[in-house]
């Protein structure tokens, strides 16, 4: 089996605009030396996907529950991140053993 990395970090886009970020999740694997993977020039960091962006609370609007909207902005990433990471499941890695 090869391990398998994966980042995501808050990367801004523009020092024009306040609000304009992106949250991309990269992946390497895990057998690389991190003084390599970390270069660089070795492309070892392979970006796989940009998470979405939670919007600004809109408190002003009658009825808006901030707490259920953090809830279901986190399970929108859950479940990005699941249909994402669903082709490096047990069930589809163990077919030949």
């Amino acid at each position: 089996m090869v391990p398998i990395l994966l980042v995501s970090d808050k990367t801004h886009l523009t020092n024009f605009s306040v609000d304009k970020k992106l949250w991309p999740v990269y992946m390497s694997i895990g057998n690389i030396r991190s003084s390599m993977r970390n270069m660089h020039t070795m492309h070892a960091w392979i970006p796989i996907a940009l998470l979405p962006i939670v919007p600004k609370r809109l408190n002003k609007i009658q009825g808006y529950l901030v707490e259920a909207h953090e809830i279901q902005a986190l399970q929108t990433v859950h479940d990005v991140l699941t249909h994402l990471l669903k082709p490096l499941s047990n069930k589809t890695c163990q077919k030949g053993y």
